[in-house]
């Protein structure tokens, strides 16, 4: 499955238990659903570093340009 539609279904998912809770609980639940999507957030956030290989690189590499100064 692509990075994608993995990072969709995460947001899918935190959108439907907002939604939920606004419909049928009357928004009584918001401390517990603001946990599960930050929760959710932060499974979203690994399952992309992982996925990009962000932290597996042997050295770090220096920009090959600099930026040039604006006057």
């Amino acid at each position: 499955m692509r990075t994608s539609t993995i990072l969709f279904l995460f947001l899918l998912v935190m959108h439907l238990l907002t939604v939920l809770n606004t419909l049928l609980f009357e928004g009584k639940l918001y401390d517990l659903v603001f946990w599960f999507n930050s929760a959710l957030f932060m499974a979203a956030l690994a399952v992309f570093v992982f996925r990009r290989g962000i932290f597996n690189a042997k050295e770090a590499h220096a920009p090959t340009e600099t930026a040039k100064k604006r006057k």
